[in-house]
């Protein structure tokens, strides 16, 4: 009895709704955010899994089809199912009203049960505990028009109520109950508002430290008929030959293909040609030290397994492949960067990874021959100013709607607009939210029924003069990943062409020539946004793969792939999808300890010291590669200004093989110098082999000799003089005796 005493509570809400046709101010203000509806507990669920036509007809019947479910712990009896009709009330005509209606409680009556026609109604005997039973109610246009004398233009309240008898007996207050909006647009009201309706397929694809995909339990229920990639690309696949725009991290479909291979770890193979691909079936990877079932003990990446072919897993994923091999290639395609890296914290902590994002192919997509058209988007609608002025290309920047803030755009966000010279659409992330419960607001019917809402409302702005060109603005929605794919046909087709005309999102790009320059800093970015991006340290280990995984791949040469399936696997691990993950930095950190693995099967030996012979001379360093593949490298090396080293650069090595490399010398000064070698990439940055060495030039021994040669020609000097004084005292001896002669 506390059950229905608490339903009378929530009743007296009933003539307020009725009479305004708004709801109480407490609904009013609570936050569309805010989880719907949680105290609502009905011993009946109700569900509307179909309504035809989506909008108040004006010929022929409205027909309305779900589900009734016994969620308590005793039996209902004579169930009746009643439709419930907001015509009492005038019709909603504003976003505002809508979002208002959202957050009303379920219990608040917005609008009468029809019980006048007994044959207006559904029936169900007995309902036991946890069993579920459909039904149908068929109103005739004459229950319409009597319940709707003269509707105007907007939108009403329209419901299902069931009432049944239980142990305590039976009242009048519903048991269970489902509702909806129900759009009218009178003749001549307006035209049909272009709308794109966006289909994300968008993943958390984390890899570990030898290349495999990690918790495959993920995969599993992501790409089930129900789960976030399976269910959106059902339900978008549903769509016929309506317009649809798939918008897609290229990481996603090779990251599926992976799966479907097996989920391999990664391998340095020789890329095939394109006449010959079994030349890609390579052996196991060089210098990989984990196998194949290790993937499991790579930190928080619990299941990383590599598969056999016959597990459901690799068919879920081959499945999931054929379908959208079939279904993009024919539709409309937004590219977003590779990986969905988290833009607003890379524009800080990594400027660069934008352009390698969107430069970086996926080899899913080019075997597709899907091109797409690039798109740059947030997974809640916002982007900062400074990811935004990084975006340098032609891609669009879609931005929530709840980034125009009432203070800078008191009449709500332009159609189109441009941030320099990119273009800018807003999406309803509103709309995204879907229908206003209780039954499931993501449910086809309830999310369908919102967009032709908010159609209804802008042709109404329209009419109403407030858009500059008098057209109704344009409408995107992109969808949530948890879109339910289970009556996608009922969406689709009862898209009624009198409010909506569905149009590709380039199409909305391009229309119309009425742009607004729009000022990013006016743009709303909250202070929780920014503490839920990605932490720098992330993008900091993203940079240290990127830079070492092309090191591997330029001493391979273009012969090989390898560099570019790490560099995805960095983008990756920037993503949206990793903000709440702790282990997305140190998860980088182990993928790049492999490719530094990799990098130091290529060393370098030098001998402990050099002494010249003379200024110039040379010597040998040994070279040794243990990788199963051949590389070229390059010898740098650093030392003194006095000194000038060089390498027979570049250097090509054989598998598994060794190599004496000459090194000259030239000094130009005396003394020791002390020489740095090391070993690079083409590109000259160092792969991690390096050695240190003096070199003792041969100018030391020019200089001895030197000495020694002025110690020689003194000492010849000296001899020289002392004979000279010989031979004059000699001479002074016989002067005496001869001049006696003379005289004689």
């Amino acid at each position: 009895m506390v059950r229905r005493r608490s339903r009378l509570l929530a009743g007296l809400a009933t003539a307020l709704v009725l009479a305004t046709g708004t709801p109480p101010a407490s609904a009013q203000a609570e936050p569309a955010t805010a989880p719907k509806h949680a105290a609502y507990d009905p011993p009946l669920e109700v569900s509307i899994d179909a309504l035809t036509p989506g909008v108040l007809p004006t010929k022929g019947p409205l027909v309305v089809r779900g589900t009734v479910t016994n969620v308590d712990l005793e039996t209902w009896q004579r169930i009746n199912l009643y439709p419930m009709f907001g015509s009492g009330a005038p019709p909603m005509t504003t976003e505002d009203e809508l979002t208002a209606a959202i957050a009303t409680d379920p219990e608040a009556e917005v609008g009468k049960r029809y019980t006048e026609d007994l044959a207006v109604r559904a029936e169900v005997a007995s309902l036991g505990p946890g069993e579920t039973q459909t039904y149908t109610i068929r109103i005739p246009q004459r229950v319409l028009r009597e319940e709707f004398t003269s509707p105007t233009t907007g939108v009403y309240w329209f419901g299902v109520h069931a009432l049944g008898e239980n142990a305590d007996g039976r009242d009048t207050l519903a048991d269970g109950r489902a509702r909806t909006f129900l759009p009218y647009v009178a003749p001549g009201a307006g035209a049909p508002v272009d709308t794109s309706v966006v289909v994300p397929l968008r993943g958390r694809v984390a890899h570990s430290a030898d290349g495999e995909l990690g918790r495959t339990s993920w995969w599993d229920e992501a790409l089930a008929p129900d789960g976030t990639l399976g269910g959106p690309l059902a339900f978008g696949a549903a769509s016929g030959t309506k317009p649809v725009t798939w918008l897609v991290d290229p990481a996603v479909p090779d990251a599926v293909s992976q799966l479907a291979a097996g989920n391999p770890v990664r391998e340095i193979t020789p890329v095939a040609p394109a006449d010959d691909p079994s030349e890609s079936e390579s052996p196991s990877p060089s210098g990989s030290a984990s196998s194949a079932g290790e993937g499991g003990g790579d930190g928080a990446e619990v299941g990383g397994a590599t598969l056999q072919p016959d597990s459901p897993l690799v068919r879920a994923a081959q499945t999931w492949l054929d379908k959208a091999g079939t279904v993009l290639p024919d539709d409309a395609v937004a590219v977003l960067p590779y990986g969905d890296p988290d833009l607003a914290a890379a524009a800080r902590a990594l400027p660069s990874l934008y352009p390698t994002a969107r430069k970086h192919p996926s080899a899913t997509l080019t075997a597709w021959g899907v091109e797409g058209t690039p798109v740059v988007a947030s997974r809640n609608g916002y982007l900062d100013a400074a990811a935004i002025d990084k975006v340098d290309d032609d891609a669009t920047v879609l931005l929530g709607e709840q980034m125009f803030g009432a203070q800078d755009y008191p009449d709500g966000p332009p159609a189109r607009g441009r941030v320099g010279d990119r273009p800018v659409v807003p999406t309803s992330t509103a709309t995204a939210k879907g229908g206003p419960g209780p039954d499931r607001v993501l449910a086809p019917v309830a999310l369908r029924q919102r967009l032709l809402s908010e159609a209804t409302v802008r042709i109404l702005a329209a009419a109403a003069g407030r858009t500059p060109d008098g057209q109704a603005d344009p409408l995107v929605v992109v969808l949530p990943s948890t879109i339910d794919a289970a009556g996608a046909s009922e969406f689709w087709a009862g898209l009624d062409p009198a409010l909506v005309s569905l149009v590709s999102l380039p199409t909305i790009t391009h229309l119309g020539t009425d742009e607004s320059q729009i000022d990013p800093d006016e743009l709303t970015y909250p202070e929780g946004q920014v503490s839920a991006q990605l932490d720098a340290g992330v993008f900091s280990e993203a940079g240290a793969l990127i830079r070492s995984g092309r090191s591997l791949q330029s001493i391979l040469g273009d012969g090989y792939a390898i560099g570019d399936t790490l560099v995805g696997e960095a983008l990756a691990g920037t993503s949206y999808a990793m903000r709440d993950d702790s282990d997305a930095g140190p998860r980088l950190d182990r993928s790049r300890s492999w490719v530094t693995d990799q990098l130091e099967m290529v060393s370098l030996s030098a001998p402990q010291g050099v002494t010249l012979s003379s200024s110039s001379g040379s010597f040998n360093v040994a070279i040794a590669n243990t990788l199963d593949h051949a590389v070229t490298v390059r010898i740098e090396a650093a030392t003194d200004e006095d000194a000038t080293i060089k390498a027979a650069n570049p250097i090509v090595l054989a598998a598994n093989s060794r190599s004496s490399v000459p090194i000259s010398a030239d000094m130009h000064g005396t003394g020791v110098h002390n020489v740095r070698l090391r070993l690079t990439d083409a590109d000259g940055t160092p792969i991690g082999a390096e050695a240190e060495l003096p070199i003792r030039s041969g100018q030391v021994g020019v200089v001895i000799w030197a000495i020694m040669g002025t110690g020689a020609g003194i000492l010849f000097l000296a001899i020289g003089i002392r004979l000279v004084r010989r031979f004059r005292s000699r001479g002074g001896e016989d002067g005496p005796a001869d001049s006696a002669e003379a005289t004689a």
